[in-house]
């Protein structure tokens, strides 16, 4: 199978907001990260990002039996 890269929108919570809910994510599966910037950069101009998120590329290599890798691209 191999590696799967996806653009992420993950919601950060407090530690209280820990104890009683998940946070809200978003997937979008890509090819590349240079793709991920680029759709992240149109996203961007229609949707602005709310605040107590996390936007990242998700490198998943959990078919390989690795840990995933994870690149920050924006966090508000």
């Amino acid at each position: 199978m191999g590696m799967h890269i996806y653009l992420e929108f993950e919601e950060k919570l407090s530690e209280e907001e820990i104890l009683t809910r998940q946070p809200q994510t978003m997937r979008i599966e890509v090819s590349s990260r240079k793709e991920a910037i680029d759709k992240w950069s149109a996203i961007k101009k229609v949707m602005p990002l709310p605040q107590h998120y996390e936007v990242r590329i998700h490198f998943c290599y959990h078919d390989e039996g690795k840990p995933c890798r994870f690149e920050t691209i924006e966090r508000r």
